[in-house]
């Protein structure tokens, strides 16, 4: 689907933008201003939201892509609260685990019993939860670890693979639209750390990043109206885990080592894996868009 420019610069740039220069600010102002960075993400998604989708309504359940916007809206006040609060870990992935499950059961209830058998739901709650869990865990605590450009660039890039991969991959054009703003929010992230050093993007920016695009990709992998290949699938399970790619830096032996070189190990692979990833998903768009031509030829 094109876009407007208009709607290129207010509903990716424009947010992205507003969000570096507000936290930036606030940054000056304050050691730690994690605070703004859920409800500037918030704001900034659904803004977004606002202007390459169409009107989102009320309820949530009139249509399953609102719950994007609507959990991004808690999930934002969720953050403020824990980022002055500083509740320990646990609870934190508790009441994640909780809220998730119930999210993607709304999320899901349309495909049961047509698509998905009640116990097969249950599985993919599970499996979705666990995903996303271990998603926070790591990245909250990468941007605990290590201040400056790691996560926002290591969001960045998962953000931006996730986009080419929904749109291309799976044709839910919604979806990677959604993850195509994720993507310039986190390549703020990345101008704001380059800026300023100090700036910790734990409990508060890494945290909304990954539950939003968590639901993006849930969305997509339950409403495409593709059959999803093999291919398809491992390329999937390939996104989930590179992630962990990036504990890698985590090795003793490396923690002494110069920044600039202990930024490659760690992001690199995972950057490199996420390259592929969308690379193989664009070389096959591609194949099936010349074989739909030759076959129209025909």
């Amino acid at each position: 689907m094109p876009y407007s420019v208009p709607q290129i610069l207010g509903g990716f740039i424009a947010p992205a933008v507003l969000l570096a220069l507000i936290a930036g600010v606030a940054w000056k102002l304050s050691t730690d201003a994690r605070c703004v960075f859920g409800p500037l993400i918030a704001a900034a998604f659904c803004i977004g939201y606002a202007v390459v989708e169409p009107p989102v309504g009320w309820p949530p359940m009139g249509n399953v892509l609102f719950l994007p916007f609507y959990s991004a809206i808690v999930a934002g006040v969720l953050t403020l609260a824990d980022s002055v609060l500083k509740p320990p870990l646990w609870l934190r992935v508790l009441i994640l685990a909780v809220l998730w499950r119930i999210v993607v059961r709304l999320m899901l209830f349309r495909q049961i019993p047509n698509a998905l058998s009640a116990s097969s739901a249950e599985m993919w709650i599970d499996l979705s939860t666990l995903v996303t869990a271990t998603w926070f865990v790591l990245f909250d605590g990468l941007a605990d670890r290590d201040a400056g450009i790691t996560t926002p660039l290591l969001l960045t890039a998962m953000c931006g693979a996730s986009a080419i991969f929904l749109a291309l991959g799976w044709h839910i054009q919604s979806s990677g639209t959604l993850a195509g703003v994720l993507t310039l929010i986190s390549m703020a992230g990345v101008v704001l750390g380059a800026i300023s050093p100090g700036v910790s993007f734990s409990r508060g920016f890494a945290q909304m990043i990954v539950v939003i695009l968590q639901l993006l990709l849930v969305h997509g992998y339950f409403y495409t109206d593709d059959n999803l290949t093999n291919t398809q699938q491992l390329l999937a399970a390939l996104l989930m885990a590179a992630p962990l790619l990036a504990t890698i830096g985590d090795i003793p032996r490396l923690r002494a080592r110069r920044s600039i070189l202990r930024l490659t190990i760690r992001l690199g692979p995972a950057i490199l894996l996420l390259a592929v990833i969308s690379a193989v998903t664009v070389r096959d768009f591609l194949r099936a868009e010349q074989t739909a031509g030759a076959a129209q030829d025909d």
